[in-house]
């Protein structure tokens, strides 16, 4: 079995017989390579693939890690965190999930530039490495001001995307569409990835003073006057700006089908320079949360959406109009303008789920029979395409990092308020009975996770930047429902 056109490289015993004894054999796995699924032994050796090989066919000197009658798949890579605030926390949980890469918002504390806190976010992981490796996103919370040599700086620096925001005017963080106008175009010219947070804040505005105005108060209110319709029109307005641009554009935490229905139009036109990215609670969770007492708990921007948006999302993460899945993850809820909260506090918003986001996914996903494939591209392989770390990370490949989960699909799992030691407090997926189970976790072939427990001794993990001279990528690259034909062997806390 050596591979033809389409398929994943596995050699013969003859080729890997001179690895080292230092070498590490994940057997008896099925494996999710870049052009398909097959029976295969991973090889790995200092730090990363060395050969996919025959099964049985290693040296007997290797070290050996039993997966047979799992999956062996690459390693999580969540697109959109906010983990800063205590990484050594949300990185645990990240590997107890399944994800060796995250990428990370900086967050910016308050008058502090984009390119002063990337490089100060840089240190923060140098002096206290994380248990996975970590990219970081910028965050332009100075709004329409766009300096080149900013957007260079934070290019030399290694940042994976650069976010804006088209919402929180109260914040005084919201871009005008001239704004954006002239940052995608600064952008296009640097090769640099616009990611864009998309609910029309002046609609919300208006909404919110009408509200306040009429004495409406609770967190169900919050949600309220931020409608799909925002979303939309905020999404309509992001699309052709980067039409216009030429820029590569990454919508995050899309919501509502109404978005997802632009986004498959923008496709079908052809526009390749742009990525979609739905999170984990828009799939599995609806606005009937903000009818309890416990409202507070399910707050996030956007919110909840009516039942029937959540199909929606599915389908279009089902045939790649939502190219990535990623989990918000909020280490530190934010809190909303007090207008809505009778003590004028405001309410605390953002939801924890680095940890939950790929069990959850696979899950969930297979129970709507969307191909374990798909879910793996969506949750790994196309999040690191989208920012640069491809086929370094996502992928099970000579020469990828030896990132891996060995996914075992019979067990179940019963998420629980501690199953991923985030230190968040109780988890809105507390309960949730998962079939499949995150049974091992290596990270450049050292284990993270052994039978569902942490093991690692230290951190391993490291700041991830994006190679240096490598342009974004666009979503029109081949993905796995093209390449399955030939695959025939087998915010501020928002």
């Amino acid at each position: 079995m050596t591979g033809g056109p389409g398929h994943p490289r596995v050699v013969t015993s003859a080729a890997v017989s001179s690895v080292s004894s230092g070498t590490l054999v994940v057997t008896g796995g099925t494996v999710l390579t870049p052009a398909g699924t097959l029976r295969a032994d991973v090889v790995i050796g200092d730090g990363t693939i060395l050969a996919l090989a025959e099964p049985g066919t290693a040296p007997a000197r290797a070290e050996r890690l039993d997966a047979a009658g799992c999956y062996v798949l690459p390693g999580g890579v969540d697109p959109h965190a906010h983990i800063m605030a205590d990484v050594a926390a949300a990185t645990r949980a990240a590997a107890l999930g399944g994800t060796t890469t995250v990428l990370s918002f900086t967050n910016p504390g308050p008058g502090e530039e984009a390119v002063t806190c990337l490089l100060r976010r840089r240190s923060q992981l140098a002096a206290a490495p994380p248990a996975v490796d970590v990219g970081l996103h910028g965050m332009l919370y100075s709004p329409d001001r766009v300096v080149p040599a900013d957007l260079q700086a934070l290019r030399d620096a290694g940042v994976s995307g650069i976010k804006v925001f088209l919402a929180y005017p109260e914040l005084g963080i919201m871009w005008s569409a001239r704004g954006l106008l002239e940052l995608m175009t600064a952008a296009a010219r640097q090769g640099l990835m616009i990611q864009v947070h998309c609910e029309e804040g002046q609609l919300i505005e208006g909404l919110v003073a009408a509200a306040v105005a009429a004495g409406r108060q609770g967190a169900r209110v919050f949600a309220e006057t931020r409608p799909p319709g925002t979303e939309a029109a905020s999404v309509a307005l992001a699309l052709e700006t980067a039409g216009i641009t030429g820029a590569t554009c990454y919508l995050v935490h899309l919501s509502c089908a109404e978005a997802a229905g632009q986004v498959r139009l923008a496709r079908r036109r052809g526009r390749p320079a742009l990525h979609a990215e739905v999170c984990l609670h828009h799939l599995l969770l609806d606005d009937r949360r903000y009818q309890g007492e416990d409202a507070e708990r399910y707050l996030v921007c956007p919110p909840l959406r009516p039942p029937g948006h959540q199909e929606a999302l599915w389908q279009a993460v089902a045939d790649g109009t939502i190219d990535t899945v990623g989990s918000d993850h909020c280490q530190e809820r934010s809190r909303t303008i007090g207008e809505f909260a009778p003590d004028g506090r405001g309410y605390a918003y953002g939801i924890a789920g680095v940890g939950a986001r790929l069990p959850l996914l696979l899950s969930r996903g297979r129970e709507r029979g969307l191909p374990l494939e798909r879910l793996a591209e969506a949750a790994c392989s196309n999040p690191a395409r989208a920012f640069g770390h491809y086929p370094r990370k996502g992928a099970l490949a000579p020469g990828s990092d030896a990132d891996l989960v060995i996914w075992d699909p019979d067990a179940e799992t019963i998420i629980t308020a501690g199953i991923f030691d985030d230190g968040t407090g109780d988890s809105v997926y507390a309960g949730e009975r998962l079939s499949g189970r995150v049974r091992d976790v290596l990270l450049r072939g050292t284990a993270l996770v052994r039978h569902g427990r942490y093991v690692a001794e230290g951190a391993g993990g490291a700041y991830l930047g994006r190679p240096a001279g490598q342009a974004v990528e666009g979503a029109g690259g081949p993905t796995w429902a093209t390449q399955a034909g030939d695959a025939s062997e087998g915010a501020h806390g928002a």
